[in-house]
């Protein structure tokens, strides 16, 4: 790409998707003027990636198809790369992870050819998502890790690695594997001078409290449920955790109004309400009695 056009990537709001489409669709007239394909069709990608934040998959899949056309008559490895990524997290945003997977793979693979470490490990860590075996999952997320530590400028992509392998680890119940991925974590966090993740703090307590120790894991909690209330902020996911391990400590009265309140915030979220009924159904019960 052209080194003086503007760095799109820097313009991503996440918790944005739609104002981050317009930021990128004002950049299309510069990017069709200059003449860099590349450029122009990379940032096309990111287009469709807001489009499918926005859960308009059949207008990202087009903006994509765009792409994929004017791809096959160019030599553009890192532009297919990245239309290989893009297209793949479309159909598994969309509930098509079976396409998405394959995508995902080839795309690290193409991507590890050219040496470009950063989309590499990003299609090892969608491939590690859209996989369905969980022990295949660890595999993926674990050769992401290597791959993130081989390459120290891509260490960031360690905190996804090692929270998407914690999770993996406990639904195989290997919940000492799962409690080392989260304190490492933690331990990333400590390394470039931020303070503990509430939620990797969270899911260290999770894991104590799943491992039988209910006293380590209230006193891991606590503070974390404390700064969140001193702050006057309010989270589900933190609430639920908290309850579960006053209960686990025996204290169910105590327990009660942060199931409640748990209930409260996880059932406005579509994702829960959609992936997790028998999480909301636990919390209704636990709230109640």
């Amino acid at each position: 790409m052209t080194t003086d056009l503007p760095n799109f990537d820097a313009l991503w709001n996440y918790g944005d998707p739609a104002g981050t489409e317009a930021k990128l669709r004002a950049l299309l007239p510069e990017a069709q003027a200059s003449g860099d394909a590349g450029y122009e069709l990379e940032l096309l990608t990111q287009v469709a990636r807001t489009q499918g934040l926005q859960n308009q998959f059949d207008v990202a899949h087009a903006t994509l198809d765009e792409v994929e056309s004017r791809l096959q008559n160019l030599d553009l490895p890192v532009a297919n790369v990245r239309y290989l990524l893009e297209r793949g997290r479309v159909f598994n945003s969309s509930g098509k992870p079976e396409l998405a997977l394959p995508l995902f793979v080839q795309a690290a693979e193409r991507a590890e050819r050219i040496s470009n470490w950063r989309y590499a490990i990003d299609g090892v860590h969608m491939a590690a998502i859209a996989e369905p075996s969980v022990e295949k999952q660890v595999e993926w997320n674990r050769r992401g890790i290597a791959m993130a530590l081989d390459h120290p400028d891509q260490r960031g992509w360690l905190f996804a690695l090692y929270n998407n392998l914690g999770e993996s680890f406990i639904t195989l119940k290997r919940y000492d594997d799962a409690l080392a991925c989260f304190r490492n974590y933690v331990a990333l966090n400590v390394e470039r001078g931020q303070e503990p993740d509430l939620f990797a703090t969270k899911d260290i307590a999770r894991c104590l409290r799943l491992l039988g120790d209910a006293n380590e894991a209230l006193a891991t909690i606590e503070p974390v449920h404390a700064k969140l209330a001193a702050d006057g902020q309010r989270d589900g996911w933190i609430s639920e955790e908290y309850a579960e391990c006053l209960l686990a400590k025996g204290k169910a009265d105590e327990a009660r109004p942060h199931f409640a309140t748990a209930l409260e915030l996880l059932s406005s979220d579509p994702r829960v309400v959609q992936h997790e009924p028998a999480k909301i159904g636990r919390l209704e019960a636990m709230s109640k009695e």
